[in-house]
């Protein structure tokens, strides 16, 4: 039987990136106003007391929270690819009506669409994330079959699930 849809892939750096927006996305963001505001009161504190070193220390400290925030995404996904157990090999994924095959040199899977909780995209890639905790990513450029502008819909008709926008 012919697949809806066919893609393969392997995790890269630039995937997990995705994965970690799509899981973290907001929580990043926020930190990173909240980091902001901070570095902005500093700079106030500094200018309405001086160049003293308790307001340039706070300001550097602020400095150091907000660029620790800001390294955070890229640090994530440094880990989370470390701890990929099949970072070498490709996977391929046939999405047939019944459910999601998967296939790579050392197992062949099968995931019912029931146990996709979340579906997300960016410009290049589409993440999902299973119910028992895992996930994966497809970019985009790697599907074989079907028409990527169409996948989203075919991801609501079998899961009932909106694909989100990262």
């Amino acid at each position: 039987m012919k697949p809806k849809f066919a893609a393969s892939a392997k995790p890269t750096i630039e995937g997990m990136r995705v994965l970690v927006v799509a899981a973290y996305g907001k929580k990043l963001r926020m930190r990173m106003l909240a980091s902001g505001l901070v570095v902005l009161l500093a700079l106030g504190f500094v200018v309405w007391t001086g160049l003293k070193p308790l307001s340039l220390g706070i300001l550097a400290l602020a400095l150091a929270f907000l660029w620790f925030f800001a390294r955070s995404k890229s640090r994530m996904a440094e880990k989370l690819l470390a701890a990929s157990p099949n970072q070498a090999l490709v996977t391929e994924f046939r999405f047939m009506d019944d459910a999601l095959y998967t296939h790579n040199s050392e197992e062949d899977g099968k995931i019912l669409y029931p146990a996709i909780t979340r579906v997300w995209s960016d410009r290049a890639h589409f993440a999902f994330y299973l119910e028992d905790g895992s996930a994966f990513v497809i970019p985009k450029a790697g599907f074989s079959e079907g028409e990527v502008d169409r996948f989203p819909g075919f991801v609501k008709k079998v899961t009932g699930r909106n694909v989100l926008e990262v």
